[in-house]
């Protein structure tokens, strides 16, 4: 039953922790193939949802795909080196030459794009950190990046790998929350 725990860990400035942690970066980041499948929800000061997020990672190809309630709100986005597509319910097709110019000028927000395949694995993406705290089993506690808040609230162990199962980043009065309910970590697609 530990390996199903979804509890908050302790947080610790053990050492032992941070060393666990690079080991924990090493492994999740040679991984260039994964899947989640989860809640999303996303909220600012004026308006706000939720639904159903199936996430797939191979390389640097991305396809995300949302599902509001009763179907509103229904988006899929595919990026890879060569741009970035997002297509809506209503048939609307969005090209651009990257994803974060994707996401800011068709959702508004600024999001930190590249970091977030690092964070949703429990992770801290390249470049420097504001602030991190660290779990007694080597796992991101909260860390502050790019201006994010991140709270990895639980974890659950997938094929012998912590991975974060709900997670809070907040930002200005924004506020993405991704409870995972399943990983799919795809073996021999290491990124070495």
């Amino acid at each position: 039953m530990s390996a199903c725990s979804s509890l908050p860990r302790p947080v610790t400035d053990d050492s032992a922790a941070y060393a666990l942690y690079e080991v924990r970066r090493e492994t999740l980041a040679s991984l260039d193939a994964w899947s989640l499948k989860g809640r999303l929800a996303v909220s600012n000061e004026e308006d706000g949802g939720s639904g159903t997020l199936r996430w797939h990672q191979s390389g640097a190809s991305n396809r995300l795909d949302f599902h509001g309630a009763l179907g509103r709100g229904a988006w899929s986005l595919e990026s890879n080196d060569e741009g970035a597509r997002l297509q809506l319910a209503d048939g609307r097709s969005y090209a651009y030459d990257n994803l974060k110019d994707l996401v800011r000028k068709q959702f508004g927000w600024h999001v930190p794009v590249e970091a977030l395949s690092w964070w949703v694995r429990g992770l801290e993406a390249p470049g420097g950190i504001e602030q991190r705290s660290m779990g007694e089993g080597g796992e991101l506690a909260e860390l502050q990046q790019s201006g994010w808040v991140i709270e990895f609230v639980r974890y659950h162990e997938q094929d012998g790998v912590l991975l974060p199962s709900k997670m809070i980043a907040r930002q200005n009065g924004k506020t993405v929350k991704l409870a995972v309910r399943e990983w799919i970590l795809e073996p021999g697609n290491s990124g070495n």
